[in-house]
């Protein structure tokens, strides 16, 4: 947050909070909400998803053909070779 605020990093997109441990329900009902989480609500150059980034359809039919290919090398190990 502070190389934000200084202008050291000029943005940042992020999947991963410090404050997930937290119930965010919980964290929002009683007005204790963190200096810095609220710096990165408020910031325009912040770009916050819910932990789901990564879990495009893109990412979900990759991961469905590694699997196929890894079934596939079990019983036929010459037939497919999975890059890893």
């Amino acid at each position: 947050v502070t190389a934000l605020q200084s202008g050291k990093v000029l943005g940042a997109g992020l999947d991963v909070l410090e404050y997930e441990k937290l119930s965010f329900e919980n964290l929002f009902q009683n007005d204790i909400t963190p200096t810095a989480l609220n710096y990165l609500i408020a910031a325009e150059n912040v770009l916050l998803t819910p932990h789901i980034a990564g879990w495009t359809f893109e990412s979900h039919k990759k991961l469905a053909q590694f699997i196929v290919d890894k079934i596939k090398n079990i019983y036929q190990p010459t037939a497919v070779k999975t890059v890893e």
